[in-house]
């Protein structure tokens, strides 16, 4: 009982319920967002046959800050995302790992021996 009543003449206990209420509004703006880039990718992909490279950016984007306005909202982390630290920046695309293809093994036929 004495930490529900520090809880609530905390004041950080308080600003930390408003901005959750905050990136809460602000996660179904990023929502709509989302809904969007994925509606530009299916035309994109439809008409052209490969994915809008701007909107992949802006996805991941995007993505990423959703990603940090969950952990922050769950409580999983402290930092609070965009406008209080930087705008997430998309990751470069890993190299893909091209593996030769194995070698054939090689048939060869040996004589066999009549069985009696």
């Amino acid at each position: 009982m004495h930490a529900f009543k520090e809880s609530l003449c905390s004041a950080d206990f308080w600003l930390r319920l408003l901005y959750t209420f905050l990136f809460m509004l602000v996660w179904q703006g990023v929502e709509i967002l989302l809904a969007l880039l994925v509606i530009i990718q299916i035309i994109a992909r439809l008409f052209t046959g490969n994915a809008n490279d701007d909107a992949k950016a802006w996805g991941e984007s995007a993505s990423l800050y959703a990603c940090q306005i969950g952990r922050y909202v769950t409580m999983a982390s402290e930092q609070k995302p965009w406008p209080f630290m930087e705008w997430p920046k998309p990751q470069p695309a890993p190299e893909p790992i091209i593996k030769p293809a194995p070698s054939e093994p090689e048939i060869t036929a040996e004589p066999r021996e009549p069985t009696p």
